[in-house]
């Protein structure tokens, strides 16, 4: 056995029996061995020479990169872009996110195009509320590597459902729980969560039918990182049409969404119409938040007339008196 061998078999053993003390001593002294410029891929003329992360992954290159030269492919030495994930592993189980966070970039640093590593990423932002980020992490493990495993990829496919429940985008979820499935079809996580996500869009519309849409946007406020920093920016400001943000027909299917289906419906809505990628993403939303009906505010002030705690007349005096809706030129 390999001196690589038994480093790994002695961390494996040590995080399989929850001897973390054990697993961040050995890991932190292995990492410490690491050689200067090390890659997880060297090639030269006759070889290429690889620190796989286990036999799957090894295979998995071999059949992506066989026909592309003669060159023998050999899975040799420690991973130690492995070790910085086994690490990261041993700081959640302590509670130590932050120090979880900064190993998962230690081992992007060293492969930046490793699936599991970006799914870890997601994980953690998961787990301290970063829905947002962690989406973003688990799309692109999807992504990132052109030969990665089907079983991989289906574990960030799951890893983006998760976050897109948290973010209250139950279709965008099931969409993708079901291509997750199309490459573990037996993956009993996957079925349990389209269970819940078919139970919640059920829930969802019964709540839309019997609450009015402002008492919808009330008792399901957004959960999008960015919508809530937007909110309280744009409070007070000048109304700004939503056509004239983003057109009529855009505008309509935005507001439809959101009257039927509150904060989840216009991010879905939104998104659909100016995708994230754009570099105006954020000014887009900002200004169309503007938009009297998606106000808190006016929420608020509806939700009071409803409930016979004040008056129409009491409503249009405050509003007079504060940040009544007037739309800029």
């Amino acid at each position: 056995m390999s001196t690589a061998d038994r480093v790994h078999e002695s961390i494996s053993a040590a995080l399989s029996q929850n001897r973390m003390r054990d697993a961040r001593e050995l890991i932190e002294q292995a990492l410490s061995s690491m050689p200067p410029h090390w890659k997880p891929l060297e090639e030269d003329d006759e070889q290429v020479r690889g620190a796989f992360w286990d036999q799957d992954e090894f295979l998995a290159y071999v059949g992506r990169h066989r026909s592309d030269n003669e060159k023998s492919i050999f899975w040799t030495t420690i991973s130690f872009s492995k070790l910085w994930w086994q690490l990261a592993d041993v700081n959640i189980s302590e509670g130590r996110f932050d120090n979880a966070v900064v190993c998962v970039e230690k081992g992007l640093e060293l492969e930046p195009d490793h699936p599991v590593l970006w799914i870890e990423r997601g994980y953690i932002f998961n787990r301290i509320g970063r829905h947002q980020e962690a989406l973003e992490a688990y799309r692109t493990a999807a992504t990132v590597r052109q030969w990665a495993q089907p079983a991989v990829i289906a574990r960030a496919l799951r890893g983006q459902g998760s976050a897109l429940i948290d973010l209250r985008k139950f279709s965008e979820a099931r969409n993708v729980y079901d291509a997750s499935l199309e490459l573990d079809p037996e993956n009993e996580s996957a079925h349990k969560e389209l269970e819940y996500i078919d139970q919640a869009l059920t829930d969802e519309k019964k709540q839309a039918a019997t609450l009015p849409w402002f008492l919808h946007a009330i008792k399901f406020p957004p959960t999008d990182p960015l919508t809530l920093q937007l909110i309280p920016l744009v409070q007070g400001m000048e109304s700004i049409p939503g056509p004239k943000t983003v057109g009529s027909e855009n505008y309509s299917a935005i507001s439809k969404a959101f009257l039927a289906s509150g904060w989840a419906g216009f991010e879905e809505a939104f998104d659909a119409v100016i995708p994230r990628s754009r570099a105006d993403y954020a000014e887009i939303k900002r200004d169309l938040l503007r938009e009297p009906i998606f106000n808190p505010r006016v929420h608020s002030r509806m939700a009071r007339v409803v409930l016979g705690e004040s008056t129409v007349d009491e409503i249009l005096e405050e509003a007079s008196r504060s940040e009544a809706p007037h739309y800029s030129q």
